[in-house]
């Protein structure tokens, strides 16, 4: 007698749609809650300084900062975008972070499908809404860092990477296109390049030195690196003749851990052993060379945040969001080998698993980070309180903050539409002149033992105080440099040594202390 073939439920289409509708409109409603002031601090201090240099400054020399050229000249595109188009900077950068998100996605979406071994029903029901997550959710308050750039713009790097290990390329023109973005992604930051490292390494194991010197992503993306080494001694010389030796001497010791420090930090260990277990899963239990792929990059990710020897949560980005790729990888590889699922009868399965494993990735990212915490609380942040006393009380919106730290001054000046008016934007080189206490030492160098580095900072602020002629000087009171013979290092009270500094200050009368800091308004005439 013939078995008797079970047909799915007439409303299970509609169920699907309705499962499947959540997963990818939620991700795009998430994206506008971006729009809402503030930005991410680092961010709105680099589109600061894009926009002094697209304003006429000459990089590196009238605004001094330790990122690549790259950066600047990458985040120089909202700048150039919101002097054509109405709305501000921030709403640009944002825009553009968007537009980058859809374009990465819906090439991922192709590229998946290139991958043999993800050509299964739930396989590819369930990264694309996972890969949506991780570029729209994960991020949060670190939305628009470089390392969300990062994974963004090389994600299609990586799937076209999971097709290269299973010996599927691309046509010549989306290779190259692929490790140009990539290429340019991984130049925003030298230990990026760990992860091409890692991931060409591997293919290079696996298909031999035939295949990868034909292939035209590796060569793209080293085409990149050169033109900007290049760059960083021609059109922007004074980067690697001057302030890259500064930032190796100054900018490095700050924050700086030891290795075990680093290794067990609360993200930093969690997320090793995420990848670790997840990785061996992946390759052990699914055992496609596209998860190797994936691991590969893994590794190239966890490297880069390791060798940053910070420690910051969001350098940990890349690789967390391959951890979790992994684990989704893992779960519909599974599945559909040892429980195979035919896309045309089984679609409601799909939808349903789908979904679940996304609400327990929402659910626990709203429990890792309230969403939107800065936004919703911007008004009465540090922040949003200093941008009303700047608004009130500098006409021109021009300051000097002598502190170790970009926030809460930026984004705040990118919202008054503000100015730093010192070439620096933080004491960056004094805490690394300052990151060690010596047995006996004066807690000021004297200007004529000074290093090159220190006297030049001594003298630059200084110079930059009095030539500007600030609204307001803002002083830190917490230096972010170890105590000295039990004593504060006191910003004021170091430049004050310097005559230059001290005549400028002298028109300078105390406006307010609030929060941990001095404020100071210069004198009407």
């Amino acid at each position: 007698m013939p078995t008797a073939v079970t047909k799915p439920p007439l409303h299970a289409p509609r169920i699907e749609r309705l499962l499947m509708v959540p997963l990818f409109a939620l991700p795009i409603l998430w994206l506008a809650g971006y729009f809402f002031p503030p930005i991410n601090h680092d961010v709105g201090a680099i589109l600061a300084v894009s926009g002094r240099w697209i304003d006429g400054q000459k990089l590196y020399v009238d605004v001094i900062d330790e990122n690549l050229p790259l950066t600047f000249i990458v985040h120089a595109v909202p700048v150039l975008t919101a002097k054509v188009l109405p709305g501000d900077v921030p709403f640009w950068f944002t825009a553009w972070m968007v537009a980058g998100i859809f374009a990465s996605f819906f090439a991922c979406r192709r590229l998946v499908r290139l991958v043999p071994s993800a050509d299964h029903a739930l396989t590819e029901g369930l990264l694309p809404p996972v890969l949506l997550f991780l570029f729209t959710v994960l991020p949060n308050e670190h939305f628009g860092q470089r390392e969300h750039i990062m994974f963004v713009a090389s994600a299609p790097y990586l799937f076209a990477s999971m097709a290269r290990a299973e010996g599927v390329s691309s046509s010549r023109g989306t290779a190259i296109a692929i490790g140009l973005v990539a290429g340019v992604a991984f130049a925003l930051k030298p230990y990026f390049l760990a992860i091409p490292a890692s991931v060409e390494l591997y293919l290079l194991i696996r298909r031999g030195w035939r295949a990868t010197l034909g292939d035209e992503i590796p060569w793209s993306i080293l085409a990149v690196a050169v033109i900007h080494l290049v760059l960083m001694y021609t059109v922007f010389s004074a980067y690697g003749r001057f302030v890259m030796p500064l930032a190796v001497e100054a900018y490095s010791p700050i924050g700086d851990a030891g290795w075990w420090q680093i290794l067990t930090g609360n993200v930093m260990a969690p997320t090793l052993i995420a990848l670790l277990i997840f990785g061996a899963f992946a390759v052990f239990l699914t055992r496609t060379l596209a998860a190797r792929a994936l691991v590969a990059f893994g590794i190239g990710a966890a490297v880069s945040a390791i060798a940053q020897a910070k420690g910051w949560p969001y350098h940990l980005l890349p690789a967390l969001s391959v951890a979790i790729l992994l684990a989704a990888l893992t779960i519909s590889q599974t599945v559909d080998r040892y429980l195979p699922i035919s896309r045309s009868g089984h679609r409601l399965p799909v939808s349903v698993i789908s979904a679940t494993l996304m609400v327990l990735l929402y659910f626990q990212a709203a429990l890792y980070t309230p969403p939107f915490f800065k936004q919703r609380q911007y008004e009465d942040s540090v922040g949003g309180i200093l941008r009303h006393i700047v608004e009130q009380n500098a006409p021109h919106r021009t300051i000097l903050t002598l502190s170790p730290g970009i926030y809460p001054f930026w984004p705040m000046l990118n919202y008054v539409h503000g100015r730093m008016t010192m070439r620096f934007l933080t004491m960056w080189v004094l805490q690394g002149v300052y990151a060690t206490c010596e047995d006996f030492p004066a807690l000021y160098n004297p200007p004529d033992t000074m290093s090159d580095s220190e006297k030049f900072v001594y003298d630059a602020v200084s110079q930059d105080f009095a030539a500007g002629k600030p609204d307001l000087l803002i002083v830190d009171t917490i230096p972010g440099m170890p105590r000295c013979q039990g004593k504060v290092f006191d910003y004021l009270e170091y430049f004050r040594q310097n005559n230059t500094f001290a005549d400028a200050f002298a028109h300078y009368e105390h406006l307010m202390d609030f929060d941990r800091y001095r404020i100071y308004r210069r004198r009407k005439r």
